[in-house]
């Protein structure tokens, strides 16, 4: 397994080609693909690969928290890979290298410094795709169309809280179907998956082990048949002059293996989901823009367990200066039933203009407030961070 994944890195570096950079918004194939122009000439161009970078470093000085054993400093370090190899006109192979921290459930903190621990890789999506004006299907392994707050490219650390809710690394088979014009009456793109987790074909990585869980937990998903399935819809309207608004709603059913999990039959359920956001963007001046973003989750069984459900709650606003500052503002929230976590964010950035030598250089430096409860005593954690993020098209 790791000769054929150092095999594919080699060659989506070695055969790569320039071409017209990409503005997808990072959040994997699918969600590029709704994101993206179907008549775009990206997708339109002779077999050629186009590959694009992001690398990040963060540090986090978590210097005041109830617990000193969460008092230390953590410096990671992150690498984001995509390629799409353009077989012809309609067809490509699209794939997404992380490299990571991996800390499997085996790892303990006990409040030392942290500094580019347990980073490992692997490949999160590898799918093959086809686009035609009205529709697109994926086959291979990809992320859903559930949600939009775990993106990462707002803030440092605001989308943290969301990640529980994502999902990723599923083995099947979806797709979009589009109608409408985003100018005019709104485009509408229509989505929906079949699939089960990747827990046992392409989820091995390479330097660290990834999870230390055995395949046999019997997770929400782990059926080995296309039994569990999403259900989508996006809506995005262009009024000009840089205004845009967008709706996200999706379902989501994720079957539960009855012989291998660990709940009791009489509390086993498959775990569903529920999402609704919007995100709007509108320059106010000529100098002042907004970018605001909304999200409401609901999942229920969670973990197959019919006693247990969750609630999320995403809020943040970009305020967007003379094009290159920013300053983010926002809020995340997750209850259960006796349990809650809460996160307040505030932080400031700058982008750079392209150069030659990269597309785009994000820093962002911040502070946040996280409380914890578990029912019995709040945990309180402050910390501030800095972190510095390079984007590369080739």
């Amino acid at each position: 397994m790791k000769k054929n994944f150092l095999f594919l890195v080699l060659f989506c570096a070695v055969f790569s080609e320039k071409v017209w950079a990409q503005t997808y918004g990072n959040q994997g194939i699918l969600n590029d693909i709704i994101a993206s122009d179907a008549k775009n000439p990206l997708l339109n161009i002779e077999p050629k690969i186009t590959n694009r970078i992001v690398a990040e470093t963060q540090f986090d000085d978590n210097y005041r928290t109830t617990s000193k054993r969460d008092e230390y400093k953590d410096l990671t370090g992150k690498i984001r890979f995509y390629t799409n190899l353009h077989l012809n006109k309609k067809l490509w192979l699209s794939s997404y290298l992380a490299v990571e921290r991996l800390d499997n459930s085996a790892t303990v903190h006990d409040g030392a410094n942290r500094y580019f621990e347990n980073t490992g890789a692997y490949f999160q999506e590898l799918a093959l795709n086809l686009n035609e004006e009205k529709y697109s299907l994926v086959a291979g392994k990809f992320n859903l169309n559930f949600g939009t707050a775990w993106r990462w490219d707002r803030g440092l650390w605001s989308y943290n809280i969301a990640n529980d809710y994502k999902q990723t690394e599923k083995l099947g088979f979806s797709g979009v179907y589009r109608l409408g014009n985003a100018k005019n009456t709104g485009l509408y793109n229509f989505t929906f998956a079949a699939f089960t987790n990747d827990r046992k074909n392409l989820d091995n990585s390479v330097l660290v082990n990834r999870d230390s869980a055995h395949k046999s937990d019997g997770r929400p998903g782990d059926t080995r048949s296309l039994s569990s399935y999403n259900f989508g819809l996006n809506i995005d309207f262009d009024f000009g002059k840089q205004e845009k608004l967008s709706y996200n709603f999706s379902y989501l059913n994720l079957a539960v293996n009855s012989r291998a999990s660990s709940v009791i039959p009489s509390k086993l359920a498959d775990q569903k989901g529920l999402v609704a956001g919007m995100n709007y963007k509108y320059p106010w001046k000529e100098n002042l823009a907004f970018d605001l973003l909304l999200e409401y989750v609901q999942m229920k069984n969670v973990g197959g367990n019919s006693e247990i459900s969750e609630r999320y709650l995403t809020g943040n606003v970009i305020t967007k200066f003379y094009r290159n500052w920013n300053v983010l503002i926002g809020h995340t929230s997750k209850n259960q039933a006796l349990t809650s976590q809460n996160l307040s964010e505030i932080s400031f950035g700058y982008d750079f203009n392209k150069t030659k030598i990269f597309d785009r250089i994000t820093l962002q430096t911040g502070v946040k407030h996280m409380i914890i409860n578990d029912g019995i005593t709040p945990q309180t954690r402050n910390a501030w961070g800095v972190m510095a993020r390079y984007y590369k098209y080739f």
